[in-house]
């Protein structure tokens, strides 16, 4: 999707601002504060570029730390600084920081403690910000702690001042001298939260008494510990990278979560949208997250009636609660809910009502959706007829489960007549522009809609939210005509477009500084997995992510700039973005294509494992593992994938629902035999029947 969202407020850094702010030695606002020795902390979060848009690090970067729900999270920049809001408004930091070439990433690769590693005056610095719920009476704040740990590797003493903000509360006054061979720890404090309420901020006692930084660090560790117990573990990965990135998107999900309200981001992008509050919901839930499951269903709710910005969000309503019904069997609940409306009443439909606005909705040419402005600029998008048609899908399988059959016949009959006018008018388009790809304005070729300059990613918009292609299968659609027939053509033709333009793995970004990628270039990836060319390129560009393209540590802006050196940031970082960083709906749909591709759960009980998987991971010598995975009722499996030479063995634990398709893109035409159950060497699909849930499959070719 276009993702510029300029209703919301542009949150963006231009290259020439980058430079002018450095080259002016750092514009710093009336709110940052001076540090004890003078220097000002490295500037977060308040600087003004020439567009009047509000950025966070002078090289676009931004973190963010904070605890589950907390009303304003904080976010936090590349030189340890970082910008507390709730009535602050201010940034706190060291004036340590020298801008020298700097490491910047999570503690323990995932946990939302962000470690800034430099070298200064000889002495090797890092600083360390995270994060702790801390009760005081009957009071729960959120406080900040930050180490800066200064590490002598000479033979002589030195010198080294963290020079720290001011109003930063010392929790152990320690020596600024270190001595050869030593480190040093200097610990601080500050309140950074109130969950909303407006009782008065502790005072500096309050802090020193509440315990020393490690106390809180061990308490912050132990619940992030804790609570990603709860959804599906990833044990092991060939990428292990992409294993921090699921771990801490989860996590920063809840930091940036207010109360019930799932925000997409801790910043600009600090409310509720409809279609990204669905893709986050629903990715916790297939990911195994049921915490508050019915007040975030509730909440959704209420979001999608309000708030018509975007309509495919409305229409898609009924996909959290089908995810919410398989996985838990929570039918009672569901039931409850299926025909009655909120207290609000038509500003918080019912999965029924909110169903039937798809059928209000279908007032475009030939009985096709209306025109929105649903890609942030408005026309017939082919992306909201296949979220109208995966709606329907979606909402015919809990009329099943409710027992509704009227219900049922309605929405098969919606979903026959919108799959028929939606063929009908795409294929027209193609046949009378002579298209070898699905355009992305149902009426008109690329060349003519908003999708014209190939870096504009929205080319790629119907294989993300359009959600039908993939997630339709799992709730078994019927599914035919051009969007399935053309997935491939259609990567392949955007890819090529962009061929020399961009990098391999990335579908560009949104208009108009920022075409290089988005928060959601893995999520692209999606519909690759019904098709046969592309099924790993979920993976590969959330790879591709991860290497190019973090703002903060496995943060990334909804659209960036291009990377460009001089950024002290070692690695390749965006110089600039917009929307928000991180971003929740992009991480959202990132880590949900990584779990479909390693498995997926049908609503008819089959299990599908390793559709996506790249063949570089089937190489001999590689292992796949994860557990914990929600299935269907409550039920949980878990899964190995490893390879010895020639030999692929699939060893599943737990009991599923139905039969396991083990369907490797390694297997296709490559099949020389299977252990157990049946396959088809052409589709590469090895077939498990209940109860038989060990095969070592023989390739005749090497994967990888």
């Amino acid at each position: 999707m276009s993702r510029s969202r300029r209703s919301r407020g542009l949150l963006a850094l231009t290259i020439g601002v980058s430079v002018a702010l450095l080259g002016a030695g750092l514009v710093i606002s009336p709110n940052q504060r001076a540090s004890a020795g003078g220097q000002p902390p490295y500037p977060c979060g308040v600087q003004q570029t020439n567009d009047g848009a509000v950025v966070e690090g002078p090289f676009g970067d931004a973190g963010l730390i904070g605890w589950e729900a907390n009303h304003d999270g904080v976010v936090v920049c590349l030189g340890g600084s970082f910008y507390l809001r709730d009535g602050r408004n201010a940034t706190y930091g060291f004036g340590v920081y020298n801008f020298s070439p700097t490491r910047w990433s999570n503690l323990d690769g995932y946990l939302p403690a962000l470690v800034t590693s430099f070298h200064s005056g000889g002495a090797d610095v890092s600083i360390t910000n995270f994060a702790d719920q801390v009760t005081l009476g009957r009071r729960r704040y959120v406080v900040v702690y930050s180490r800066v740990r200064v590490h002598n590797p000479t033979s002589a003493p030195i010198s080294i001042d963290p020079a720290a903000s001011p109003a930063l509360v010392s929790l152990n006054h320690t020596s600024i001298v270190v001595p050869a061979s030593h480190s040093v720890d200097h610990d601080y404090a500050i309140a950074a939260d109130r969950f909303g309420a407006s009782y008065p901020m502790p005072n500096d006692a309050d802090l020193v008494a509440a315990g020393g930084l490690d106390l809180h660090l061990a308490h912050m560790r132990a619940f992030w510990t804790d609570r990603l117990a709860a959804i599906t573990q990833l044990t092991q990965l060939p990428d292990p990278e992409l294993i921090n990135a699921y771990k801490s998107g989860f996590i920063y999900t809840q930091i940036i979560k207010d109360g019930t309200h799932l925000n997409t981001g801790p910043d600009n992008y600090n409310q509720e949208f409809s279609h990204d509050v669905i893709g986050i919901l629903t990715n916790l839930f297939t990911q195994g997250d049921f915490a508050n499951a019915p007040a975030l269903l509730l909440r959704a709710r209420h979001v999608i009636g309000s708030e018509r910005m975007y309509d495919d969000g409305i229409w898609k309503y009924s996909w959290p609660w089908a995810v919410y019904l398989m996985k838990t069997g929570d039918l009672a609940f569901v039931r409850a809910n299926f025909a009655t409306n909120g207290p609000g009443g038509d500003a918080e439909p019912s999965i029924k009502n909110a169903a039937h606005q798809i059928a209000a909705d279908r007032t475009g040419p030939g009985g096709i959706m209306r025109a929105t402005n649903d890609i942030d600029s408005n026309g017939y998008w082919t992306i909201d007829n296949y979220s109208a048609l995966f709606g329907l899908s979606t909402y015919r399988y809990i009329a099943e489960q409710v027992g509704d059959q009227g219900e049922v016949r309605w929405a098969t009959a919606q979903y026959d007549a919108l799959l028929q006018a939606t063929n009908s008018t795409l294929q027209s388009t193609i046949a009378t522009n002579h298209l070898d790809y699905i355009p992305c304005s149902i009426l008109q070729p690329n060349t003519s809609n908003r999708c014209v300059d190939p870096q504009d990613a929205n080319w790629a918009a119907p294989f993300n939210s359009g959600r039908w292609g993939w997630d339709g299968y799992l709730f078994g659609a019927t599914q035919s005509g051009p969007a399935i027939g053309l997935v491939d053509a259609t990567y392949q033709y955007g890819f090529a477009r962009l061929h020399g333009l961009n990098p391999p793995s990335t579908f560009g970004g949104y208009p108009w500084r920022y075409f290089y990628s988005t928060a959601y270039n893995a999520g692209y990836g999606s519909w690759g997995l019904i098709g046969t060319r592309y099924r790993d390129q979920g993976i590969l560009s959330y790879e591709f992510m991860i290497s190019n393209t973090q703002a903060g540590p496995l943060s990334w802006w909804e659209s960036t700039a291009r990377p460009k050196p001089g950024n002290p940031w070692v690695g390749s970082h965006p110089v600039g973005g917009q929307g928000s960083s991180p971003h929740a709906w992009g991480m959202a749909n990132a880590n949900k294509v990584l779990l479909d591709s390693l498995v997926a759960q049908r609503s008819n009980g089959e299990l599908v494992v390793g559709r996506g998987i790249p063949d570089s991971w089937t190489a001999s010598g590689q292992t796949i593992a994860l557990t914990n995975f929600p299935t269907v009722a409550g039920g949980h499996i878990g899964l190995t994938i490893s390879t010895r030479g020639t030999a692929v063995r699939l060893t599943v634990t737990g009991r599923p629902a139905g039969r396991v398709l083990f369907e490797l893109p390694a297997f296709l035409s490559n099949i020389a035999s299977v252990s157990a159950g049946t396959y088809n060497e052409q589709t590469g699909i090895i077939t498990l029947t209940p109860g038989n849930q060990d095969v070592t499959v023989v390739l005749r070719h090497p994967a990888g």
